[in-house]
């Protein structure tokens, strides 16, 4: 391994993934399932290469994240880092949030596949927290899968890809924000439109940018409330 290149990371998690990839991948319990087989065969100490001596750290890197997601594209990637922030784990809404937003504009520009700067996949989380997160996930992704199929492919193509890009900059955006109760709607909508984009379904796309404005409203609603909360306190402090 070189040294500039973060642990877990290899020089295709900064390639670009070919188009379509998403489309061509296993579905979503496989993906949860193919990650899980990963991360927990490091966990217990089985070393995921054929090199008896490679330590497994206690962290997760994203560049690890990356190159357990192999070829996928946007899809996939985005449905793991917004799973901790529905259920949700404390403390990585800014660590999985401001990966997302770069995500969503490369979405918005066009790039065919995902790509992190080094100091990005570089960053890491509680091995097991993390592993821990995606596996209480794994039932809820067993049930939405039954209702996942290719239906409105104009809402989840290439073409919309631009746009939904451009909505997951802004609820990414939101996630990282240091809200009180911010952070799961805007991750649910990350989350639906995921799916959408892994499943080419594109009723799952429109539930997704339904779910985004009402998370709007919602994280909108909270600040309001603090924004007037903080006013009616200062008046009583200072008159």
């Amino acid at each position: 391994m070189s040294k500039d290149r973060p642990p877990g990371s290899s020089p295709r998690s900064n390639d670009a993934r070919h188009p379509g990839a998403d489309r061509s991948c296993a579905r979503v319990s496989d993906l949860l399932d193919d990650f899980l087989t990963r991360g927990e065969a490091a966990t217990s100490g089985e070393p995921a290469s054929n090199d008896p001596a490679a330590s497994v750290p206690a962290r997760i890197s994203l560049g690890e994240i990356m190159d357990a997601l192999g070829d996928r594209a946007f899809g996939a990637l985005l449905l793991i880092l917004s799973i901790p922030n529905v259920l949700p784990v404390p403390g990585l809404s800014t660590a999985t949030g401001v990966p997302m937003i770069l995500l969503g504009a490369q979405m918005a520009a066009g790039r065919h596949g995902p790509w992190l700067p080094r100091r990005m996949l570089a960053a890491s989380f509680d091995r097991k927290a993390f592993l821990g997160v995606i596996r209480r996930a794994k039932p809820w992704a067993d049930r939405i899968e039954r209702h996942l199929r290719p239906r409105m492919p104009a809402l989840a193509g290439p073409a919309a890809e631009r746009l939904l890009g451009l909505a997951v900059v802004v609820l990414a955006g939101i996630l990282s924000l240091p809200i009180v109760f911010g952070n799961q709607p805007p991750a649910l909508a990350i989350a639906l439109i995921a799916l959408g984009l892994m499943e080419s379904d594109g009723a799952f796309v429109s539930a997704g940018l339904v779910a985004g404005l009402l998370a709007i409203v919602i994280v909108a609603a909270v600040l309001l409330g603090l924004g007037q909360a903080a006013i009616a306190v200062a008046q009583q402090l200072f008159g």
